[in-house]
């Protein structure tokens, strides 16, 4: 086994670890070795103070256990696991994922939780819908009043149809109280809102803090002695889950902590240099390896480049499934990345609750020309710049794929089937397609970009922290090539 080189950056991380005071937020490029940074780094703690690291999810907790071996003083697991540890404990309480559902759907039958006007069926599924999602954003964001609640509504894309934010303070109150049982939301919102006594720790390290949102930042905090220290390690340019409720701001807040510096970790690992300077573009302190190869960027690729086990990458979705149904017409093994967008188009067939194709589309049109709309009167912009928003064009990047989908098909079941068996999470055999968000983590000898042009959407780019984001997930998509970078700017799926 090769003995371990650190780079310079990574010495200075060990020697402040070892020599110096205070928290360490460590920016860390895409592909600079985080992991063996941390484990290294683990290694430096004396025996006799107590560490905590909080990973991301059970795989990389499984997998820094095997790596760092035996540490007795050390403790791996992830923030869901320690907040119902702590819950169990001052509650002895029993874990059900259908806690809020379960009160939302016995409220609806009760008449304790209703809408102020008659909806009809489409709209109250939709406020339902709402009121469901907002009582999972609300908590992870510790928002309870109306306003707070409303801009997180308009920020993931929730139409409003009538009283859901009212319904959404009550089913979080009653969350509140009703600590018997819990949810995978609460093991990290109770423990928090409730100010439980968590077991703290000399050293609290904690990975992808840039990701991190608002409960989760305050529990990995709570979890440090007075006099502890943290090291919290991220890439603030690969923040791209603001949608999914991470707080954008997370590295700077976690910054702005007194006695927290910041030490970076520039060395990208995985690149070659070509791909490098092209990622410079976005990310100026990023460094290819010593003595890296060229690789290759090339700009005007075609669709017949693209080879069996490449990644194929689009910033929306239309576009890959078009192609991967190009594939699978031609008997080319190909798969898109990302079950749960399978989940969520067929959720959107299933509510129409129609089985001609013509008619859910019909239903999903119309709601559609609403969204533009809820986006008029909460901006008051014109129609045309409320289908530049971020919302009409996600609702319509859905509305595209499932057209796509339903070529050649007219009952909805059949569209569905296509569904799942297009989406998948799984390692496959073949091209996989992806979006750039669902692409985060992975890697690929050759990655293809298609539809560049679908990078940096106009609505988002008028709004700051939107606008940062759409620069980060360029950066992101560029740094999954290891050694090829190619771009297809319209991909013929005629040949």
């Amino acid at each position: 086994m090769a003995t371990f080189i650190p780079s310079k950056y990574q010495k200075t991380v060990y020697t402040y670890i070892q020599k110096g005071k205070g928290n360490a937020l460590i920016n860390a490029v895409a592909g600079s070795g985080k992991s063996t940074t941390i484990v290294n780094a683990l290694r430096l703690i004396p025996a006799d103070k107590q560490v905590l690291f909080l990973a991301f999810n059970k795989s990389i907790v499984e997998e820094l256990k095997i790596k760092i071996g035996n540490l007795p003083n050390v403790d791996i697991r992830t923030l869901h696991s320690l907040g119902c540890k702590v819950l169990m404990k001052a509650f002895k309480s029993t874990v059900d994922e259908a806690k809020y559902k379960s009160w939302l759907n016995t409220g609806i039958q009760t008449g304790f939780i209703a809408p102020t006007v008659k909806l009809d069926t489409q709209d109250f599924e939709t406020w339902k819908g709402n009121i469901h999602k907002l009582l999972d954003l609300g908590r992870v964001n510790l928002a309870k009043s109306d306003a707070e609640l409303d801009d997180l509504a308009y920020k993931h894309n929730l139409i409003i149809v009538d009283n859901e934010i009212a319904m959404v303070r009550r089913g979080i109150a009653w969350g509140e109280s009703e600590t018997s049982v819990i949810d995978y939301t609460d093991m990290i919102y109770l423990p928090v809102i409730k100010k439980l006594r968590v077991y703290q720790y000399d050293w609290v390290f904690i990975d992808e803090c840039q990701d991190l949102n608002a409960a989760q930042r305050n529990l990995f905090l709570m979890c440090l002695k007075p006099t502890g220290r943290f090291v919290a390690v991220g890439d603030p340019r690969q923040a791209i889950y603001g949608f999914a409720g991470a707080d954008v701001e997370s590295f700077n807040l976690l910054r702005q902590i007194p006695h927290t510096v910041g030490l970076p970790l520039s060395v990208c690992y995985r690149c070659d240099s070509s791909i490098i300077n092209l990622s410079k573009e976005i990310v100026p302190q990023i460094e290819a390896r010593d003595n890296a190869p060229e690789g290759e960027v090339k700009m005007d690729c075609k669709l017949e480049d693209v080879q069996d086990g490449d990644m194929v990458l689009c910033r929306v979705t239309a576009p890959l499934v078009s192609l991967c149904m190009h594939y699978i017409a031609k008997g080319v093994k190909a798969y898109v990345k990302g079950r749960d967008i399978g989940k969520n188009l067929i959720n959107m067939i299933k509510k129409t609750n129609k089985s001609d194709m013509r008619d859910v589309m019909e239903k999903l049109e119309r709601e559609l020309g609403r969204i533009i709309g809820k986006v008029v009167t909460k901006t008051n912009c014109t129609e045309e710049e409320a289908k530049e928003s971020e919302m009409y064009r996600a609702y319509q990047d859905k509305l595209d794929v499932i057209e796509i989908l339903s070529e050649g098909l007219d009952d909805a079941d059949a569209v569905i089937d296509r569904i799942e068996a297009i989406f998948s999470d799984d390692e496959r055999n073949g091209i996989c397609l992806s979006s750039v968000h669902k692409s985060k983590g992975l890697e690929s000898d050759r990655v293809f970009i298609i539809r560049p042009d679908k990078f940096y959407l106009k609505a988002c780019m008028r709004v700051p922290w939107m606008a940062e984001q759409e620069r980060n997930l360029v950066y992101v998509a560029y740094t999954r090539a290891k050694h090829f970078l190619g771009f297809i700017e319209n991909p013929d799926t005629s040949k």
